[in-house]
């Protein structure tokens, strides 16, 4: 009877983060950095933080009248929603970013309309955070989603602007109006 040992055949990497592992082989701290979520239609770059869990995130792209119709004015609205992992449970936004023309903000940094993130000469960013858990306490959702809630600042040092704004050049053009 002969018996044959394989060591390191197959590698199942994701493509958002490569792990350290530690001597005991438990995932330890992330080494690298994760890679960008990068949205071009709105110009959007987010750093996800290197202790999400990148396959409980749903990216969630709405343009036009669905995007106004979630924020007055919007052009582009980018919901960051937290995935449930037990079936019963629907998904949640941790935070939702709006894309404005700049001729059609008001400029008042009211937070529950969204707190400015980052603006260009023609677009303005705007970011809501979750106010709240939806998920009740003590459930791994709850737990899951309450770990990676971001407040404004942090949403702010993660998130930048891609190429100066939306892709759509008929859009730079709309914007100056």
């Amino acid at each position: 009877m002969a018996l044959a040992l394989v060591a390191g055949c197959g590698s199942r990497k994701s493509n958002h983060s490569e792990e350290a592992v530690s001597e005991l082989g438990v995932p330890s701290t992330p080494a690298v950095a994760r890679r960008p979520y990068v949205l071009s239609e709105s110009g959007i770059r987010f750093n996800p933080p290197p202790t999400w869990d990148v396959a409980r995130i749903d990216v969630v792209s709405r343009t036009g009248e669905e995007a106004a119709a979630e924020r007055a004015n919007a052009r582009f609205a980018v919901a960051f929603d937290y995935k449930a992992e037990q079936p019963a449970h629907k998904n949640a936004p941790l935070f939702n970013v709006y894309v404005l023309p700049k001729s059609r903000w008001s400029g008042d940094d009211n937070h529950s309309d969204g707190a400015l993130i980052d603006s260009t000469d023609d677009w303005v960013y705007l970011a809501v955070p979750a106010v709240q858990n939806p998920y009740r306490e003590g459930l791994l959702d709850a737990d899951q989603f309450e770990a990676m809630r971001l407040s404004v600042d942090e949403i702010r040092a993660a998130l930048s602007i891609e190429n100066g704004g939306p892709a759509d050049p008929t859009l730079q053009a709309e914007s100056r109006r």
